[in-house]
């Protein structure tokens, strides 16, 4: 597994993990904490067609383009708990809310970068997959550095 993946991989993993509160994240509320279930639950999905895309699971077009439509469903779902939870907002930052033009151009950037990933998957072109995959990563990565509390 070369560096730059694991360290896509690491990012995602961590920006889906809850805090245990203090330094690692706040208090959650019911609305954070379906929102954080909501992340993790399509982890998985990410995980395998990274897995395919970087060669460390066999590559099957038909089941990277099976994960890919339902990962496309299921990206968009934790965005529909992005409030502002009066019980705690875990590890997300307060600017989500106090700037949110700017969240909400980030969360288009993501979801532009999942539709790529889905259209792409459909051709089943091994190197536009990774290099979509490589996009997907890299949009968490940007969101998670500037509207989630730092790992």
């Amino acid at each position: 597994m070369n560096k730059i993946t694991l360290l896509i991989l690491t990012a995602l993993l961590a920006a889906c993990s809850s805090g245990a509160g203090g330094e690692q994240g706040g208090a959650k509320g019911n609305i954070s904490d379906s929102r954080t279930t909501a992340f993790k639950s399509f982890m998985p999905t990410f995980s395998d067609m990274r897995k395919m895309a970087n060669g460390d699971m066999a590559f099957e077009p038909e089941a990277f383009k099976a994960k890919a439509a339902q990962f496309a469903k299921e990206a968009r779902e934790p965005f529909e708990y992005f409030q502002n939870d009066p019980n705690g907002n875990g590890d997300a930052l307060p600017v989500i809310w106090q700037k949110p033009a700017e969240f909400k151009a980030q969360q288009d950037k993501f979801f532009a970068a999942v539709d790529k990933l889905n259209t792409v998957a459909q051709t089943g072109k091994l190197d536009d997959i990774k290099v979509a995959v490589g996009d997907v990563g890299a949009n968490c990565k940007a969101c998670h550095e500037s509207f989630r509390v730092a790992k």
